[in-house]
């Protein structure tokens, strides 16, 4: 619109007006043969450029445009110019009534100043065919207001011809003001654009009639929210940290005396008097979260910050445990939960958006919980030397390496603290153990005990009878602790991509250990490992020993690499002498690697926040497990001792061994064991170890080897498989995966074994007794015969087996370890995988996961509830 087209437009609407005032004049029989004067209020300077004298109802008119009180007065004074019965002068002024003056006012029609016709002015300006009646209620008044001030900026969109209808001008109005649109608009976009500095700005310049207008209208969409919203729009400058903050207050209990202080607080300082409900708040104040939670932009964290320095403002820090945003809600829930250690607080500190960030304080809280729970299922005495390997491989190294994230501490005093108390309970107790098991050491000094593989038998008894077979790679990761294989092989199994699959020699799928000789160290473990014989020495000796092994099979090419001849040189990650290794060859092979991080990592220390291991951490162990993958080798992960961190231990200097052992001659401590015969391999076949990690006899480290506590002497062992290769004769799948206590599972009772195989009998379900097992009802139904009929024979289970699965699995809970899971199907030791797609090729009708495997294959779950909705004969 031209500037003339709006000047026309202004005097068009000015002439409507008038015309109506003079209307009302006929009728008024005091205004006959007297001059009067109209006034009428301009939104801006006025002028006019038409013809200044006119006639309207055959009374002649004058307009005047006056843009000052000066010039309203010479109006006034000029004589009269018509001849009718009265003459009408109009006064076109950007003045208000104050600045006339009363002595002004008092001469003007009525004592007032006119408004242009706000209608004819918006129909002129928008060139419309129609416009929605409504607009000329008085209650739209700030509707016709906003319009014509947009029309007049050129904000509104070419109208021409068309009808104008309230929502359509409710639209444009409000996209102007807060740059959305209504029709597509949420709390949370409300609030986004309530924050924008342009947004904000233009809407606490708003006429307060426009701004109760509009929020009226978007109240009327989303809610009493909205006004929340809005009112904090126009008297504060950051909605959403505003709101951050009525999170915390409206979440806590109402009966919160600091709460409901601080509360009461905010709402009178935010809103004055006329208060908004407690709902209408928490229904912002959760839209502001999601945003919070939502994005990554840089501009809210600084908003985060901000929300937590007015919630202290207003008192409120004791309750800041409440938001799952502010960072002191983290800090209040983490707090909270390290004092209590319990699960429902730690799930709460978890649900924290910061929980991401702060993962290694997360983790360590984690850790702090398992170890109540290993405490509170009351570890057993142990008694033979067999019977400990067994449990550190199994429960222990978790324990150990939970006990290693505890005890890197937080930067929370508080919550150092309380780590501290339960690091101290766990290290008394694993100490006690440690303790024990030395005590039962003396055999295992002369011979290794029934059931347990010694570190010098690893390559005749388990390695040599896999190379028969198979291409096998074994990675001796010098120094590996039981608790660093853990979090090793987890980080491997958690990665779907990599496709191993574990296996272990037990048939009820658990891990085993192997025994170390003594003292515990690389000379003598490492050496004796791949000579296969009690022996000590160095690289060398183990690199002449190890190919001319009598038990390797016939044409083996049985080759060790140590570490100065692993690495990446012309190109290869792993050298070339290494990567010539995977060459495809038709004759048996055996690569023995040995990789020293973890050992380097005892002198040097870890620059971690997290002190547990990954598989990507051990240089060239990610490079080898590719490697063997693409070429299908077994990997037998294994090392040739443990060791133990530094963490205040008790010097006691001798010069006549090493760090964790010495030569007989003081008096023997608690904490310490006497060992003597063939297995230990200092000169004089006798040391004196230390059996619990709080003794050292040389200078401080990051970490020591060399003793006789359990995770110096239980070296671990895993197999695994590459893709592939599910099952290996004589060999189970890794079943049992983490402890209980480890998981949160509930522990559970032995499941009893298999019953004897008999084929499903015709459903007849007992009508007065009920006993008969969902499994066999299943079996029975008519949806599971005909689907169970249509299967190939040669690739579906028998129906007794589904019947027992799902018993077992049901009688559980849901949920079965897949090691009790296969041998309710009667196959130990057998591919989990396997057994889960044979019942899926029934239970799954349709693709709906009735069985299925989680914890990254360690556990089998069935879905009662879609196991009824597709087998509804057996529910």
């Amino acid at each position: 619109m031209t500037p003339a087209d709006l000047d026309s437009a202004v005097e068009n609407a000015v002439v409507s007006r008038v015309s109506d005032i003079v209307d009302g004049l006929d009728k008024d029989p005091t205004a006959v043969g007297r001059r009067v004067v109209i006034g009428v209020r301009t939104r801006r300077e006025p002028v006019w450029h038409g013809d200044r004298d006119g006639e309207i109802g055959g009374h002649p008119v004058r307009y005047v445009a006056c843009p000052s009180v000066l010039s309203v007065l010479d109006a006034l004074a000029a004589p009269p110019a018509g001849k009718s019965a009265y003459e009408v002068l109009v006064v076109l002024t950007d003045r208000d009534e104050r600045e006339l003056g009363e002595a002004v006012m008092a001469r003007l029609h009525r004592a007032h100043l006119h408004d242009v016709s706000k209608y004819t002015l918006l129909q002129d300006l928008l060139k419309v065919r129609q416009l929605d009646p409504r607009l000329r209620g008085r209650e739209n008044g700030w509707l016709v207001d906003a319009l014509v001030d947009l029309a007049r900026t050129g904000q509104l969109p070419n109208t021409t011809g068309l009808s104008f209808g309230r929502e359509v001008a409710l639209r444009h109005v409000v996209r102007a003001r807060l740059s959305v649109d209504s029709t597509a608009l949420d709390l949370t976009s409300l609030i986004t654009a309530a924050d924008v500095p342009g947004n904000r700005a233009r809407w606490q310049a708003l006429a307060p009639a426009e701004r109760l207008g509009i929020t009226a209208h978007l109240v009327e969409r989303l809610g009493g929210a909205a006004d929340v919203v809005l009112r904090l729009a126009a008297a504060r400058d950051d909605v959403l940290a505003e709101l951050l903050v009525a999170d915390v207050l409206t979440g806590a209990p109402e009966d919160d005396l600091t709460a409901a202080h601080a509360l009461g607080a905010f709402t009178h300082s935010r809103f004055g008097p006329d208060e908004p409900n407690r709902a209408a708040i928490a229904t912002a104040a959760t839209a502001a979260v999601e945003i919070a939670t939502g994005t990554d932009s840089p501009d809210v964290w600084p908003r985060i910050r901000h929300a937590d320095t007015l919630l202290a403002q207003l008192n409120g820090s004791a309750i800041a445990y409440v938001s799952r945003v502010l960072p002191s809600g983290f800090t209040s829930r983490l707090e909270r939960a390290a004092k209590t250690l319990d699960d429902r607080d730690l799930a709460e500190v978890r649900a924290h958006h910061d929980a991401t960030e702060q993962s290694a304080q997360v983790r360590r809280l984690h850790a702090a919980v398992r170890l109540r729970r290993w405490l509170d299922s009351r570890p057993s005495e142990i008694t033979t030397t067999s019977d400990a390997l067994r449990r550190h491989a199994r429960d222990l190294a978790w324990v150990d390496s939970e006990l290693i994230r505890v005890r890197h501490g937080s930067s929370s005093p508080e919550v150092a603290k309380a780590f501290e108390r339960i690091a101290s309970r766990v290290g008394k107790r694993r100490a006690e153990l440690d303790i024990r098991f030395a005590g039962t050491l003396a055999e295992a000094a002369y011979t290794v005990p029934n059931g347990v593989l010694g570190v010098e038998t690893v390559l005749p008894e388990m390695i040599a009878p896999l190379a028969r077979r198979h291409k096998v790679l074994l990675i001796v990761v010098d120094g590996m602790s039981g608790a660093a294989a853990a979090d090793i092989t987890l980080s491997i199994a958690e990665n779907p991509r990599l496709g191993w699959t574990e296996v272990v020699r037990s048939e009820d799928g658990g891990r085993e250990a192997v025994l170390a000789a003594f003292p515990t160290e690389t000379a003598y473990s490492r050496t004796s490992l791949l000579t296969a014989s009690l022996s000590s020495g160095n690289a060398d000796t183990e690199r002449r020993a190890f190919p001319k092994h009598p038990f390797w099979p016939p044409r083996t090419r049985a080759t060790v690499v140590h570490k100065a001849g692993v690495a990446g040189t012309s190109g290869l990650d792993l050298g070339a002498a290494l990567d010539a290794e995977f060459a495809p060859r038709t004759e048996p092979q055996v690569l023995a690697v040995v990789l020293n991080t973890v050992d380097d990592a005892l002198a040097k220390g870890r620059q971690s926040d997290d002190p547990g291991w990954h598989y990507r951490d051990v240089a060239y162990l990610p490079a080898l497990l590719e490697r063997a993958a693409e070429n299908g080798w077994v990997v037998v992960l294994t090392s040739d001792h443990g060791h133990v961190l530094e963490h205040g231990s008790r010097h006691r200097p001798d010069p006549t061994g090493t760090a964790r052992w010495r030569q007989p001659g003081d008096q023997v401590h608690e904490d310490e064991v006497v060992l003597a015969g063939p297995r230990v391999l200092v000169d004089g076949g006798t040391a004196v170890l230390a059996a619990t990690e709080s003794v050292r006899y040389g200078s401080r480290s990051h970490g020591y080897h060399g003793g006789a506590s359990l995770a110096e002497v239980a070296i671990p062992l895993v197999v695994l498989l590459p893709p592939g290769t599910d099952e290996l004769d004589g060999w189970a799948v890794h079943s049992q995966g983490q402890p209980d206590w480890w998981t949160g599972r509930e522990p559970r009772k032995p499941t009893r074994p298999p019953r004897a195989r008999r084929e499903p009998a015709p459903a007849q379900p007992d009508l007065f007794t009920g006993d008969e097992s969902r499994g066999a009802r299943l079996v029975a139904g008519e949806t599971f015969v005909n689907t169970h009929r249509g299967q190939p024979a040669n690739r579906v289970l028998k129906a007794e087996v589904f019947r027992d699965v799902v018993d077992a699995v049901l009688a559980a809970g849901g949920r079965l370890p897949v090691a009790e899971a296969l041998q309710a199907a009667g196959t130990p030791g057998r591919n989990p995988r396997g057994l889960v797609a044979a019942l899926g090729r029934v239970l799954n009708i349709d693709q709906f996961p009735v069985v299925d495997l989680i914890d990254g294959g360690r556990t089998l779950v069935i879905n009662e509830k879609l196991l009824d909705e597709q087998f509804p004969e057996g529910r």
